[in-house]
């Protein structure tokens, strides 16, 4: 039973190959004998549009091509005809003239356009010989049904893709090695096993690795040259370089024309090297060929459908749709049926109206499941969850397109998915915002954040991200969340914000390591943002109390001109310091001068403000300014708490000692045992009182000389 179950199914097989390449033989033929002649073209204004009408002997093959300035060019494929040059001056509210020219064996004619370039339809009925072109905007396509909240993106960055993407297919044709037995007769023992390997590495489908085996041997005289010139095509035919591809092929069919017949899986690459590189009418013919005589083989459907897609590009769409529906319907259990099934459905998803865009999804989605195919599986999921992502539920979409990447993790559309994933994240978290779902956002966030570019976008999407996790006081969720978003370059113009709350996250988490990187990089990222000055003065704080001086000096030396105002006034007094510490006490003495001033303007006070008169007064004696310094330092004092006027008091009394008013001095250094109980101050102030008394007590014993 099983057996003439088979046996009938191939009996099914077979004549449904044999009839439709016996009918495109019949195509074939009539298009290969003498070319078509155009000998009439009339031109009739309609209501909206205008109408030309092409005559020719028989059905033409064309192709229509839109060319820069609003021009549309339709190639009529070997047709010969006169240049009609009275047409080029011709014009109406549609069309700015006609032009008929040549090119080879084909007709060109060329309308430009009035309006908009997308008015055009070029209609050819079957078994007509009248080609017809409409042109006007009355037949602009209408506008497509609105998309789903914010699906705009997702189709701009597709539909290029749907319409020109077009990688090589898989014939499933087996690859026929080369006998090593019949290599070893002609070529040496070195050039067997390069050829094998080339042969290897082209079943393995690494294109690369064969085109660099096959390269060097194509280039030489050998034996065996035809052959490597064939692989060499069909390793650079599966690397897409076509047109390279062509020329090997041609080159081998020249220095080895046996081959192609022993070798069916190299003329199918042949063919379609051909249809891709331009020549669609030789690639037709070779392809059909090849059917014939593969017609008993269970790999014929799937060329069936390549031939096909050569009609579809030869503008025989009708032709094309007919044999993949015979394909479909005739070769249940063969991946040919679910290319065919791709196909159909592709047709559907140019004209789908939106509202119906579910059964479409559905059709994808089955050949996904069931079409066995890895590349054609991974099509189906990427085009179902494409259509759902448009015009579907934006969570349905999203899970569909987490699970291509999980299926193929490597797949071609893999970048597509990517910002596909990016722009339905933004309908998403406005969904979660809605409803008011703050763990539902931050899980999102943290689920998906190497997709967040889109919603980094709008600055709202920080801020409710960051309200959301402190109502769940998730500050450490948040830190490590928004510190691995900043190093990315996509973060944009959310950058700064991210990083203002880091830094605020390290702040109130204690995290000083977290503090310092945060706010160096965004100081190297951003020198010139508004924020940039209090960061700047932050971090300096830190290396203030570090003790790292010259990186405060570093930081902060921008306030000497005067002309920037710190966000802290305390920079000023830390600059000052520094350069203090570092012996660069002019500088130190500008510093704690606008540091004076600056706090004065602010309202005055401050415990750093001693310090500042005791930092000024030390650079005026530094360059002999005893006047200036004791002004400074009875400021000082004046501004000292209780208590901590000793200091001053001490510096008084030496700075006049130094300039011989003892009476003075001694006044200071008495006022420091009232003024602090220190035990230090307290002793020091007495051996500058112990030192004056033995100065007076020798000065009176020294006799006069005369």
């Amino acid at each position: 039973m099983v057996n003439n179950a088979t046996t009938r199914g191939r009996t099914v097989l077979l004549r449904s190959v044999m009839t439709l390449v016996f009918a495109l033989f019949v195509v074939s033929f009539a298009w290969g004998g003498e070319p078509n002649r155009l000998y009439r073209i009339d031109i009739r204004q309609r209501s909206g549009f205008t109408r030309l009408g092409l005559k020719l002997d028989r059905q033409p093959e064309y192709v229509v091509t839109s060319l820069s300035g609003n021009r549309v060019r339709v190639t009529l494929r070997e047709t010969s005809g006169r240049r009609w040059k009275r047409l080029r001056s011709y014009a109406d509210s549609h069309v700015a003239g006609v032009t008929v020219g040549r090119r080879g064996g084909d007709l060109l004619v060329t309308v430009a356009v009035k309006g908009n370039p997308l008015g055009v339809r070029v209609l050819s009925p079957d078994d007509s010989d009248v080609l017809t072109i409409d042109v006007g905007d009355a037949l602009v396509p209408r506008r497509r049904s609105p998309l789903a909240e914010g699906r705009e993106g997702i189709r701009a960055g597709v539909e290029q893709l749907l319409t020109r993407f077009d990688p090589p297919l898989r014939s499933d044709i087996p690859f026929t090695p080369t006998d090593r037995r019949q290599l070893e007769k002609v070529i040496p023992p070195d050039l067997v096993a390069q050829v094998l390997a080339g042969e290897a590495a082209l079943y393995q489908g690494q294109g690369g690795a064969a085109e660099e085996v096959f390269a060097p041997l194509a280039a030489r005289e050998t034996p065996v040259r035809g052959l490597a010139l064939f692989r060499l095509g069909e390793a650079r035919y599966m690397l897409q370089k076509y047109g390279e591809a062509l020329k090997e092929f041609r080159e081998g069919e020249r220095v080895y024309p046996d081959f192609l017949r022993i070798s069916p899986a190299t003329t199918f690459a042949y063919a379609d090297s051909v249809a891709r590189s331009g020549d669609l009418e030789g690639g037709r013919r070779m392809m059909a060929r090849l059917i014939a005589g593969l017609a008993d083989k269970g790999y014929a459907p799937m060329l069936l459908v390549r031939l096909a897609d050569i009609l579809a590009r030869q503008g025989r769409e009708l032709h094309a749709e007919a044999i993949y529906r015979a394909v479909a319907e005739n070769f249940t259990g063969s991946k040919a049926l679910w290319r065919a099934r791709m196909k159909l459905a592709d047709r559907r998803l140019v004209t789908m109206d939106p509202a119906t865009f579910d059964s479409l999804v559905t059709e994808y989605l089955d050949i996904y499941q069931n079409g066995g195919d890895y590349g054609l599986r991974e099509e189906g999921l990427f085009k179902g969850a494409l259509l759902m992502s448009l015009y579907g539920d934006a969570a349905a979409a999203f899970d569909l397109l987490r699970e291509y990447g999980r299926k193929f993790p490597r797949g071609v559309y893999g970048s597509i998915v990517r910002g596909m994933r990016e722009e339905l994240l933004v309908p998403l978290w406005r969904g979660i915002v809605r409803d008011k779902d703050d763990e539902g956002l931050i899980r999102l966030a943290q689920e998906n954040k190497e997709y967040l570019a889109r919603c980094l976008a709008d600055p709202a999407f920080v801020k409710r991200l960051s309200d959301a996790f402190a109502a769940g006081e998730r500050t450490r969720d948040e830190a490590t969340l928004f510190a691995w978003l900043v190093d990315k370059e996509w973060s944009g113009g959310s950058a700064p914000e991210l990083y203002r709350r880091l830094i605020d996250d390290a702040q109130r988490l204690a995290d000083l390591p977290l503090f310092e990187k945060a706010t160096a990089d965004f100081l190297r990222r951003f020198p010139a943002h508004p924020a940039a000055l209090s960061f700047r003065e932050q971090l300096a704080a830190q290396e203030y109390h570090r003790g790292e001086m010259p990186k405060v000096v570093a930081r902060l030396s921008g306030f000497l001109g005067g002309k920037q105002r710190p966000e802290s006034v305390e920079s000023l007094y830390y600059l000052g310091k520094a350069l203090d510490g570092t012996g660069s006490h002019k500088d130190a003495e500008r510093a704690m001068t606008l540091f004076l001033s600056e706090n004065r303007q602010r309202g005055g006070g401050g415990e750093l403000v001693p310090d500042a008169y005791y930092v000024v007064a030390a650079a005026r004696l530094a360059r002999g300014d005893r006047a200036g310094a004791m002004s400074y330092l009875q400021a000082g004092s004046e501004a000292a708490p209780a208590g901590g006027k000793a200091p001053f008091l001490y510096k008084m009394g030496e700075v006049a000692r130094s300039a011989g008013r003892s009476d003075e001095a001694v006044r200071y250094l008495k006022s420091v045992a009232a003024e602090t109980k220190d035990p230090e101050w307290q002793k020091m102030a007495s051996q500058a009182l112990a030192d004056i008394e033995l100065q007076r007590s020798l000065a009176g014993k020294v006799r006069l000389s005369k």
